[in-house]
């Protein structure tokens, strides 16, 4: 878990329809994603082999805009709510981090 208020990126970083990973520290890192106005937050571990989900350039695979995708396997995620949308995820969806936008900046909650 990580604690209240730390900023994780300013909101212009993600980019609509796409993903950013963000490392807090040795063992914790968070995907940001962003539909429009609102984003979504979720631990970097794919729940089908707890691996994270960024490829090993740190670039985040989006489909479609709407599609987290695990770049292990390819366990693919809905962005609005973690959950599998398909691949070997087996119906076991990512785990959600509260977060909050403040003067542009987006932080824990």
């Amino acid at each position: 878990m990580t604690a209240k208020g730390v900023v994780l990126a300013r909101f212009e970083d993600v980019p609509d329809g796409g993903a950013i990973a963000v490392t807090i520290n040795a063992n914790t890192s968070i995907i940001i994603v962003r539909r429009g106005a609102r984003l979504f937050a979720y631990e970097n571990r794919c729940a089908h082999a707890d691996y994270p989900l960024q490829r090993a350039d740190g670039h985040v695979s989006v489909q479609e805009g709407r599609y987290l995708v695990c770049a292990v396997h390819g366990a693919s995620y809905a962005f609005e709510t973690g959950a599998c949308a398909g691949g070997p995820c087996n119906r076991k969806g990512l785990k959600r981090v509260a977060i909050e936008v403040k003067n542009g900046e987006v932080r824990t909650a």
